[in-house]
């Protein structure tokens, strides 16, 4: 398991994510979140160039290639985002009692139509993952 220190980007501080902060890894095995990558990248011709903040190594890649389509990502960070997030999520069950409570935090029941009752009934299966919930 990894420290909560090492599951941010030593650039901006921010922790990574499955969505915007991604933990891409460059040739000298360093990891950064993706948009910081982008911002360190520079286009020299048909080539990509990356030099890496902490040991100045330089990652090339191909200019036709978007930088995060062309660096793998950090599966040992990713995997502990996901186990972060679901903790996150169990913590914050705490919030919600039932299903009942969730549908009337999100949508008035007055206007839902039976497409987006399923769909928030759906939904409060995924948040309150692990709990009984009726009907799911």
């Amino acid at each position: 398991m990894l420290d909560n220190e090492e599951l941010e980007c030593v650039v901006c501080c921010y922790q990574y994510s499955r969505s915007e902060r991604i933990p891409r890894v460059l040739h000298c095995r360093h990891t950064f979140c993706a948009p910081c990558l982008e911002k360190l990248s520079q286009l020299q011709g048909a080539i990509r160039t990356v030099s890496c903040p902490l040991c100045r190594w330089i990652t090339c890649t191909r200019a036709s290639l978007t930088l995060p389509g062309s660096l793998w990502v950090n599966t040992e960070i990713w995997d502990q985002i996901d186990e972060e997030q679901l903790q996150q999520r169990e913590e914050g069950e705490s919030h919600y009692d039932n299903s009942a409570q969730l549908r009337e935090a999100t949508l008035p029941n007055s206007r839902q139509s039976g497409f987006m009752t399923a769909l928030v009934k759906m939904f409060s299966c995924v948040l309150l993952q692990g709990r009984q919930v009726e009907g799911c």
